[in-house]
């Protein structure tokens, strides 16, 4: 089998870290080329170093090395769908129903505001420390919004006593806007059940499902690192929702999390929860890459005229490096 690989580094800007542990407002990743009997396929590597990824120059070597860790080998799977796409002509979106989105939040209410404003029913806000700064942000969405879900993902920086500090704070009102709480602290604390039955609130686990217990009620689901399938399974034995989401990477990974997301709503019929996270390219500053995507809202766009995950035009003149 004739097989080359190429990559191309990119760099996307943030307005704000995107989640509780970094500041960083500069995020690299990879585009990477498959090429196979003389047809290409692309996929991406994004790695969150803060949350416990590898490098980007060790997913890299990896690659190079023939090395398949998770991450990679997700990578490699997008790239063959992808190529297998280009190869049949046609698009992976065509005649596939995407489930619609949340809208995720970095910042205040104002973020808030123009997601409401573009058809988003549901938020996701990713909150830290902070906890005077979160409960006074949850109290203007639920004086202002008091129809819209909010999902907290806290990325682990909580703790037993500000969580539940916050939800006494809020009251009974603002708590039932909680679609569910995301990560919050580590599992294994009692407190996650104790919590959840005492304020009836949901959790969700993001990092770590597959050690996790009947702790939480929601699998948060990213195919650039998760088996799909395998969740998928684990999730329906347990009586669990799925959401997709994309890994707040390049534009080409999110459209893989996007394929995959229609993909499992269609295997496993009921599973996929009716809100993803996928429309994410607008958490970035604009590029070639993310206006081909249209504006952000709760509903796919894609390319009808390209062929894979798109971007057939913008790929073509990517400065690639073979490894």
């Amino acid at each position: 089998m004739n097989e080359k690989i190429y990559i191309h580094k990119y760099l996307l800007h943030s307005r704000k870290g995107l989640n509780s542990r970094s500041h960083l407002t500069a995020h690299e990743g990879a585009l990477i080329r498959v090429e196979r009997d003389g047809v290409s396929g692309y996929g991406c590597l994004h790695p969150w170093v803060e949350l416990g990824d590898s490098s980007l120059e060790e997913l890299i070597g990896q690659l190079k090395e023939g090395r398949t860790s998770r991450q990679v080998k997700c990578a490699l799977e997008c790239a063959d769908a992808d190529r297998n796409a280009r190869a049949a002509g046609v698009s992976l979106f065509e005649g596939l129903n995407v489930p619609v989105s949340h809208a995720t939040i970095v910042g205040g209410i104002d973020r808030v505001e123009l997601a409401v404003a573009a058809g988003f029913d549901t938020v996701k806000l990713k909150v830290g420390l902070e906890v005077q700064e979160n409960l006074q942000l949850l109290r203007e969405i639920h004086d202002t919004f008091p129809n819209l879900k909010m999902r907290l993902d806290f990325n682990g920086v909580s703790g037993p006593g500000a969580l539940e500090f916050l939800l006494v704070e809020l009251g009974e009102s603002a708590r039932e806007q909680i679609d569910f709480i995301e990560d919050p602290f580590p599992l294994g604390n009692p407190a996650w059940d104790t919590l959840r039955d005492k304020y009836g609130v949901k959790f969700a686990v993001d990092r770590g499902i597959s050690k996790a217990d009947g702790e939480f009620d929601v699998s948060i689901l990213k195919p650039a690192i998760n088996k799909t399938d395998r969740l998928c399974n684990a999730a329906q034995l347990s009586g669990r929702h799925v959401v997709v989401t994309s890994y707040m990477d390049h534009p080409v990974g999110q459209s893989y999390a996007a394929y995959c997301a229609g993909m499992m709503d269609k295997k496993y019929l009921g599973l996929i929860d009716k809100r993803c996270g996928l429309m994410t390219h607008g958490l970035f500053e604009p590029t070639e890459f993310t206006e081909s995507l249209g504006n952000v809202s709760p509903f796919w766009n894609y390319d009808s005229c390209s062929t894979g995950l798109g971007f057939d035009d913008l790929l073509a003149v990517v400065d690639w490096r073979r490894l």
